[in-house]
């Protein structure tokens, strides 16, 4: 009984090797689940098998009322794949691509319901085949369909504690750290995946508040922000007034703003030791002072007086003026104020349409003092020397000496002019001698006498 089971067995194998054995492969249809009209879609046929393929042929079907194909890497860049491996290892995928455009909307399947495919040793495979289904809509129903969540679901200030607590309602926080602290760190996660978080990470902060947005924009668009205000409190503030403004010393050197041909510098304020530059040429001494919203802004720091002035450096052509007031005149020249790198400085025009004006000032690099011309078209700057000053006040004085003597012409023409009219005028009015009228009264006169 054993010896006819086992015979029958091998029976089996020899006659029946290719089913027990066949070879298997799948087609697979990717592509975008979704798709909006009038837009164009990329489709891939793939053909794999954990055996080398040989051979191949199969057929693309869709429906040609909802897509139109545009190109295509089948045959004749049409829906028809074919090709076979020439090569003993044979392939084991295959890809395809598709691109069609969006006719209409509707539902609609790609799929590959014909095919032959072969292994490396000629021998059938056995393949399965799934296809893809694709919802095709209108922009206007794809903008519908888009979240208009823009919530926070968490908000944090790492190492510190916000107030008040988290909610996704609250838009507005408050946190507090110490005068030494320099950066603060905002964590914070969008409730929605869909959703763009802007305004997170590493942050500096000065002394005073420092306000913070975090910006949620919804996949529709839509955009919520939080506000996160660090306050860098400072247990003893120097607090000073400037022309009416409340403004606070500033006390860590890294909250001030680079400066150039200035050296780093420390006074003494209120017992504390406070960063600050000085020029050695301009003797100069400054230091930094923070309005109520954050702001730096460099004053010159007067030790012997304890007092502030707003410190107006103009960068130009690679040169670097601070602005000074002086008494000296130009001649011919009127003293106004302009505005340059927006900060009103004294100058003197010719007129208010002047292209160039003269301006009075030091130069921080070398020291030099005095006047210097401004190209107000070209916003350059130049150093007069004396001999282009005398030169100017020369021409300036040749100017109104020329201007005096037209002037001088001018009368003497008009005092010519006016004598010749007196003299015309004369000749014309000069006594006559007596009309007809005046002869024939006469004689009437004559003979009434007789």
């Amino acid at each position: 009984m054993k010896l006819k089971h086992i015979a029958f067995s091998i029976l089996l194998l020899v006659l029946f090797p290719l089913s027990v054995f066949a070879a298997s492969g799948k087609i697979a249809v990717s592509g975008p689940s979704q798709a909006v009209v009038g837009n164009t879609i990329t489709v891939t046929v793939t053909l794999s098998s954990s055996t080398s393929i040989g051979s191949w042929e199969m057929d693309l079907d869709y429906n040609k009322s909802y897509l139109q194909l545009t190109s295509s890497t089948g045959e004749s860049q049409g829906t028809v794949m074919v090709g076979y491996t020439n090569n003993a290892a044979g392939t084991k995928s295959v890809k395809y691509t598709f691109k069609f455009k969006v006719l209409k909307t509707g539902s609609t399947t790609i799929s590959v319901p014909s095919y032959d495919i072969y292994a490396n040793d000629m021998s059938s495979m056995s393949i399965t085949s799934s296809g893809r289904t694709i919802k095709l809509i209108t922009q206007q129903e794809l903008e519908a369909s888009y979240s208009k969540n823009n919530d926070l679901s968490h908000l944090s200030v790492e190492g510190y504690e916000i107030t008040p607590e988290f909610n996704k309602d609250t838009l507005e926080y408050s946190v507090t750290v110490g005068e030494d602290v320099k950066e603060i760190s905002i964590n914070a996660k969008a409730s929605d995946s869909k959703s763009q978080v802007s305004g997170v990470g590493t942050h500096e902060v000065t002394s005073g508040i420092n306000s913070f947005p975090i910006v949620v924009k919804a996949e529709n668009g839509s955009e919520k922000t939080y506000t996160i205000n660090v306050e860098v409190k400072d247990a003893n503030p120097i607090n000073v007034t400037v022309d009416g403004e409340a403004l606070t010393v500033v006390k860590i050197k890294e909250y001030l703003p680079v400066m150039a041909n200035y050296q780093e510098y420390s006074v003494k304020i209120d017992d504390f030791d406070i960063p600050a530059y000085y020029n050695e040429n301009t003797k100069i001494v400054l230091v930094g002072l923070k309005n109520s919203v954050g702001d730096v802004s460099l004053y010159i720091y007067d030790e012997a007086k304890n007092t502030y002035e707003i410190y107006k450096e103009i960068g130009i052509n690679k040169i670097t003026i601070y602005p000074l007031k002086t008494t000296k005149n130009l001649d011919g020249y009127t003293k106004d104020e302009i505005t340059i790198n927006d900060k009103k400085v004294e100058a003197y025009y010719l007129t208010k349409n002047s292209r160039f004006v003269i301006i009075y000032g030091v130069n921080v690099e070398t020291g030099e003092e005095g006047f210097y011309k401004y190209d107000k078209q070209d916003e350059i700057v130049m150093r007069l020397d004396e001999e282009s000053l005398n030169t100017l006040n020369e021409n300036m004085q040749n100017i109104q000496a020329k201007c005096n003597i037209y002037m001088y012409i001018i009368i003497g023409f008009f005092v010519i002019f006016i004598g010749l009219l007196i003299v015309i005028f004369n000749l014309m009015h000069k006594k006559k001698g007596p009309s007809k009228k005046e002869k024939n009264k006469k004689k009437d006169s004559k003979k009434d006498s007789k």
